[in-house]
């Protein structure tokens, strides 16, 4: 009787700490959320691009502490832009031009966008968290362009000696994978939800395509010495994410 009675005594302690197991509020080690977030550039504005951008992403995140996570995201960022009236006033002008153009016209669009990858460290605090991390890519550079230069009024069919009509037009593309850091606060709102506002240094390399005026007269479309132009960028912006956490 005395030995069953240990067995019992044995087994209810057991079950016991079992239950204190079950019972504790350590997260799982993994966990999986959804991020929807838009932000406004606040500084460096350039290339005619508009204030707003827009991103989206599937999260896996590690819990390695009670407190701290580190997490992947992967998933699309963008960036759209107006279209605008190109400067054609300093295009270059080829040797074989008897005078400069006299008449221009064009259109340009540039937009960033692409897929991007995301990895962040996040700690959580009593009433807040702080998040902080990396994006790659999410910079594919488009830079859709058209333009239009003569010395004359003439069209095409009735150029003469010296006159030219100058055409040009399509799209650029450049894509380095920029590396672009940010900086937030996060607040979760139960299990389910959660808030994120970010700063972030959106980092792309932006593209200008550069027609040499004049490279043949007459109505012409001859592009051989055209050229593009690359510039490092940074845009800071000002992120408001809202997160879904399964």
């Amino acid at each position: 009787m005395t030995r069953k009675s240990h067995l019992l005594q044995v087994a209810t302690a057991a079950m016991a700490f079992g239950c204190t197991l079950c019972s504790s509020d350590r997260p799982p080690k993994f966990e999986t959320s959804f991020k929807l977030r838009t932000g406004i550039q606040i500084a460096s504005f350039e290339d005619n691009l508009k204030h707003a951008n827009y991103g989206f992403g599937a999260v896996l995140g590690y819990n390695i502490a009670k407190k701290d996570t580190i997490s992947i995201e992967l998933g699309w960022a963008y960036k759209p832009g107006d279209e605008f009236r190109a400067d054609l006033s300093n295009l270059p002008i080829s040797p074989n031009a008897p005078t400069p153009p006299t008449h221009m016209a064009g259109r340009t669009k540039n937009e960033v966008q692409g897929l991007s990858l995301r990895a962040a460290y996040e700690r959580q605090f009593e009433y807040f968290g702080a998040i902080g991390g990396l994006q790659i890519g999410g910079s594919r550079f488009k830079h859709e362009y058209y333009g239009n230069v003569a010395n004359t009024s003439s069209d095409a069919a009735s150029l003469g000696a010296g006159l030219y009509r100058d055409s040009y037009w399509g799209t650029l593309y450049n894509n380095p994978n920029s590396i672009s850091p940010f900086l937030g606060l996060t607040k979760r709102f139960g299990k389910n939800s959660a808030i994120e506002i970010n700063l972030m240094s959106n980092t792309y390399e932006s593209a200008e395509y550069v027609h040499v005026v004049g490279q043949a007269l007459g109505g012409n479309a001859v592009w051989d010495d055209d050229f593009s132009v690359t510039n490092k960028r940074t845009a800071l912006h000002l992120e408001f994410g809202y997160v879904v956490r399964f």
